[in-house]
């Protein structure tokens, strides 16, 4: 039973660090696209049948 209790803490530790990790890249990709997506609208020239 006490191995079974540090296998089971050795996985809650191992799955927090990998959620821990996708929270991150996820924000990472969050903020990296919103700059590219500010980027490309900057460096896009005005259509002239842009209604935007």
């Amino acid at each position: 039973m006490f191995e079974f209790g540090i296998l089971a803490i050795l996985y809650f530790l191992v799955m927090a660090a990998l959620v821990g990790l996708a929270v991150y890249a996820v924000v990472l990709l969050i903020i990296f696209l919103r700059l590219r997506i500010k980027e490309l609208k900057a460096a896009q020239p005005p259509a002239p049948n842009n209604r935007g």
